[in-house]
């Protein structure tokens, strides 16, 4: 018999909770940043309305969770119950204390404090100017990364579930209502919320009754079919997304997914709770390298970081930390709340809502009774009952594990167990969207930096080549080329995500790496943290940058020959970009700190 459920239920609970008090509020925002309530944040100093918002700190929440809750806290995880449940759970676990939510926390401040500018340029002020653009460059190569991988996702899902593709067009005409209750109106936010609430819930149930079949269609003389209509329907959504005022379409939507996500994780725990004494199904252990990437054994140490990308921590946080939410921050004491506890919040999503219901549904009597009533085909009925619950796709793995968990804690595998399914597959939909948004808002503002110097000489120049039409839309066609062919794997088509996802997850990451290292030079150089604090900043920090390196090492070496020629030529020629950045910048670094040693303190940047 397995272990209970609530070994991992109790287990992760205790750990968030100590984690937030005396990590988080006790050491990071009392002793390492001093947060003051009382000192004007970028929101207010360069309030613009497009960028620069003061903004409802639970409204921030909701938009900055929403934003960095990806596909990866929920595909990653899935991928990784190949090692068994314990080493996936460990790694969240371990990675959100120590690493992630301390990475998210102080790549928020340190922006914050330096007027709302990206990780990337506070880099320039303890690493240097030629470290800015180093940076910049490798951020906007990982983004493009992160958009061809969730494209394709997010393509796949709602091409596969109708009902999700309902949902998400429904979506956008009620987040720009929200919006404008929000900031066109004399109602609160509260009142907003619930009118914004009340429509989506009902745009839920509508979607689940009425699913949008997406048909093949003929265009100029090629055949598309849903998967890469919804390719190009996303890309649209995508660019529309980031030209388009902050407040108007992507911080409501946002918002309204925060809803949804909330409601998402709460059923997670309260199934959890309710299953708790129910064995788990699934090994706690399989082995240290299964067969994962491309046929090859892959060790959990170091290439878990290239399977979980999101969930444990995620270089992609301090991007959207430092590029879109410190534009919003509106008193610097919500920066705990919104950034520690957005991170923290992400790795519950992991462990309540996909480690948790996987290693329940492992092998159990009657799964292949919640398959039926969502339409499996025989043939993959019976290769589950011949074997596990790994015979399933990464996102079917995820959605039926978690509707048989929740069917099984309130009394219906099929009937409760098949709505909870696809309400699962609407909320991945929800993550993913949200990150596709942001993403390339965030790929546009890193153009953008990285041509800064130009706009001196030439503003026409600048102009032509950076405005925030061009700067998106090269972002959506650069992810629109890697995600749209198929690859093939075992002799059939698949969607590009299945060879993309380590060399996003590698880069992303990495990044992680870069951005912790980049904060913790800030709070040893400016912000003159020394003696255990430090150390409890940079140890993991190394720890991370020496376990992704040499992951991706072993990717470039065993994995990316393996691959189609335009992945292979595409993500491959980007990880290795990665990898050569990732040098320079480490050395960067290492000036900058020995600088630092004998550097006077920036008293305004404190």
């Amino acid at each position: 018999m397995g272990a209970p459920a609530g070994a991992i239920v109790l287990t992760v609970l205790v750990a968030y909770i100590l984690a937030y008090i005396y990590y988080g509020k006790k050491i990071l925002q009392e002793k390492v940043v001093k947060a003051d309530p009382n000192r004007p944040t970028p929101a207010y100093t360069k309030y613009d309305g497009i960028d620069y918002v003061p903004t409802n700190k639970y409204v921030l929440y909701g938009h900055h969770f929403a934003s960095i809750a990806g596909a990866g806290p929920i595909v990653g995880p899935a991928i990784a119950m190949a090692y068994g449940w314990f080493l996936p759970i460990i790694w969240v676990l371990f990675g959100n204390v120590f690493i992630g939510a301390v990475h998210d926390y102080l790549s928020l401040m340190a922006s914050v404090r330096h007027g709302g500018l990206s990780i990337m340029s506070v880099s320039e002020n303890v690493m240097g100017r030629k470290a800015r653009y180093v940076f910049l460059l490798y951020v906007y190569a990982a983004l493009i990364l992160v958009l061809a991988a969730f494209i394709s996702v997010a393509a796949k899902l709602m091409a596969s579930i109708p009902s999700v593709a309902t949902l998400a067009l429904l979506y956008m005409p009620i987040a720009i209502g929200v919006g404008l209750l929000l900031y066109r109106t004399g109602l609160t936010p509260a009142q907003s919320s619930i009118i914004g609430v009340v429509m989506l819930f009902i745009a839920i149930a509508y979607a689940m009754k009425y699913p949008f079949l997406t048909p093949t269609t003929k265009i100029a003389g090629f055949t598309i079919d849903p998967y890469h209509m919804w390719i190009i329907l996303l890309a649209l959504y995508s660019f529309l997304a980031s030209v388009l005022p902050v407040w108007y379409l992507l911080q409501p939507r946002d918002y309204l997914n925060a809803y949804v996500l909330w409601s998402f994780v709460l059923l997670g725990v309260v199934g959890g709770l309710i299953v708790i004494a129910k064995p788990l199904s699934g090994p706690a252990y399989t082995s240290f390298a299964p067969k994962i990437f491309a046929g090859e054994p892959t060790p959990f140490w170091p290439a878990i970081p290239l399977i979980i990308a999101c969930g444990a921590l995620s270089g992609f946080h301090s991007v959207v930390a430092s590029g879109t939410t410190s534009k919003q921050l509106a008193n610097e004491l919500d920066a705990l709340f919104v950034g520690y506890g957005g991170m923290l919040t992400e790795g519950a999503v992991s462990s309540f809502a996909v480690i948790l219901p996987i290693a329940l549904a492992w092998k159990q009597p009657d799964f292949p009774q919640l398959l039926k009533a969502m339409g499996v085909g025989q043939e993959t009925i019976n290769a589950y009952i011949s074997k596990n619950i790994l015979v399933l796709d990464k996102v079917h793995r995820f959605t039926y594990g978690y509707g048989y968990m929740l069917g099984k804690a309130f009394g219906s595998v099929t009937t409760v167990g098949s709505t909870m399914a696809k309400f699962a597959a609407m909320a991945l939909a929800s993550f993913i969207l949200t990150t596709l948004d942001t993403a390339t808002r965030l790929g546009r503002f890193a153009w953008q930096e990285m041509f800064d110097w130009l706009e001196e000489k030439s503003r026409t120049a600048y102009v032509a080549i950076a405005n925030r039409y061009v700067a998106s839309a090269l972002a959506v066609i650069m992810g629109v080329v890697l995600a749209y062919p198929n690859v093939v794997i075992g002799g059939k088509p698949a969607p590009a995500y299945n060879v993309i996802w380590p060399a996003f997850a590698g880069t992303n990451q990495l990044l992680a790496a870069l951005a912790l290292l980049t904060a913790a030079l800030w709070a040893y150089a400016v912000l003159q943290v020394r003696g255990s604090i430090n150390w409890l900043i940079q140890v993991p920090a190394w720890f991370l940058w020496i376990t992704v390196t040499t992951g991706l090492a072993w990717w470039t070496v065993k994995v990316m020959p393996k691959l189609p020629t335009i992945q292979k030529y595409g993500a491959g020629s980007l990880v290795v970009i990665s990898l050569i950045i990732d040098f320079l910048l480490i050395y960067l670094y290492v000036q900058g700190l020995s600088k630092a040693k004998i550097a006077k303190t920036a008293p305004a940047r404190r």
